[in-house]
């Protein structure tokens, strides 16, 4: 099943045909499942074509796009429409640019967390339920669902609106997941990576995204951490690695002596 998209060298070659030939290709062309026909930069549709879509029953649209454009436009449309898709609970927010999904059990603290980075200017894009759509083989956009767009539930406080107490630019309508991040409560039996030498990934639509697992105890500082976070990621990206750099210096003391 497949748009078929007219435009003018289309349509000159169709009306070029003698009627009989024209008729031809034109059943030839109506021969498949076809979804809809769209003629571009507005131009007249050809009477036997009409005819012919009437009998199939197959809907003839117009555009004033050109060609090229609107052919554009709509690969991105069905390719973003038909991708696949999947909803995570947890909380999807902006740091530094870093678009940051923060997972963990309910009650952990995910949502005071991203209310404490609003308050420091970052930006949130979901809370609880967030969408994820896989746009291409190496990157996954996350957004809200419409019901609960730019809201986020605070225990004790209810439902609060973030774009109305913080102001736009407190919100984002979509971001790309960056960086994945699990909270989980602090076990003191349990060994965590110390260095951050270790690069571990979590997989979203079959897409590997890079994550951390952040122990959660009282008295600590998650917005902080986030925002760390973030900001060593970007440092990453350019190629710098702290804790890497930190490994290398400790050996050559340790050969050294």
């Amino acid at each position: 099943e497949k748009v078929i998209v007219l435009g003018r060298t289309e349509l000159s070659y169709l009306g070029e045909q003698p009627f009989e030939v024209r008729k031809v290709r034109l059943r030839q062309l109506l021969f498949f499942n076809i979804p809809c026909i769209i003629v571009t930069d507005d131009l007249l549709v050809l009477e036997d074509l009409l005819e012919l879509c009437n009998q199939k029953h197959i809907p003839v649209l117009r555009t004033p796009e050109k060609t090229g454009e609107f052919i554009y436009q709509l690969s991105r449309y069905l390719h973003n429409r038909f991708a696949p898709r999947k909803s995570v609970h947890g909380v999807f927010v902006e740091v530094y640019g870093v678009g940051i999904l923060i997972m963990g059990p309910s009650g952990i603290g995910k949502s005071e967390c991203a209310l404490e980075l609003i308050k420091r200017g970052h930006r949130l894009v979901a809370d609880d339920a967030v969408q994820l759509v896989k746009i291409s083989e190496t990157k996954v956009l996350g957004y809200p669902n419409e019901m609960i767009r730019h809201h986020m539930e605070i225990r004790g406080l209810g439902i609060i609106d973030i774009r109305s107490l913080f102001g736009i630019a407190a919100t984002a309508d979509e971001k790309a997941v960056e960086l994945v991040m699990n909270l989980e409560k602090w076990d003191d039996k349990k060994e965590y990576d110390r260095l951050g030498i270790f690069q571990r990934s979590s997989k979203l639509l079959k897409v590997e995204i890079p994550s951390m697992t952040i122990p959660v105890r009282e008295g600590r500082n998650l917005a902080v951490v986030v925002e760390t976070a973030a900001m060593n990621f970007y440092l990453r990206k350019l190629g710098i690695s702290t804790a890497e750099d930190f490994a290398t210096r400790l050996k050559t003391r340790l050969v050294e002596g």
